[in-house]
């Protein structure tokens, strides 16, 4: 269950950190932490990050639990809208530079708050345990966000928006 990551100390020592390596093992829990911290030691399942490739290599680990995450439940709608509003916004910062149009800054502006506003709605109205203890009611059995983990939270989320249960 547990994964091993390689590291080489320049002594050749090979010195072993046990990480999280799937969204199959990764506590939602620690998966919104770090989406809150951008603080990718929280992959580590024990011991402490002390350099910078380590580091390093924890941030390629993310990227290749993200996009597991993306195989497996594809791309939400507020990841989407996000993505579409920073493209409008590098294309009026685009048309700034080229024009040189001082009223884009505005428009600019009024983007980037449309983006910070809809990211406050997505992430504020509740944390992850009020959402679990809904989903817990609504399933029949506890959900805990330090054993219950990513892959298991958006099967059961899915399920719920879908209108399928399994009760």
């Amino acid at each position: 269950m547990f994964t091993k990551i390689s590291f080489w100390k320049k002594s050749k020592k090979e010195l072993e950190l046990d990480c999280y390596n799937s969204i199959d093992e990764l506590p939602i829990k620690i998966w919104f932490d770090i989406h809150k911290t951008v603080n990718f030691k929280k992959l580590l399942k024990s011991g402490e990050c002390k350099n910078e490739k380590t580091y390093i290599k924890l941030f390629e680990l993310w990227q290749k639990l993200y996009n597991e995450f993306i195989e497996r439940f594809g791309l939400s709608d507020e990841f989407l809208s996000d993505l579409q509003i920073e493209i409008k916004i590098a294309n009026l910062q685009a048309d700034l530079i080229i024009t040189k149009q001082k009223h884009l800054n505005t428009l600019i502006k009024i983007e980037q708050e449309k983006m910070r506003i809809n990211n406050f709605e997505i992430s504020e109205p509740a944390d992850i345990e009020s959402i679990l203890a809904k989903m817990s009611k609504y399933y029949g059995f506890k959900l805990s966000s330090r054993e219950l983990t990513t892959a298991e939270y958006y099967s059961y989320l899915n399920n719920i928006t879908d209108g399928k249960t399994s009760n």
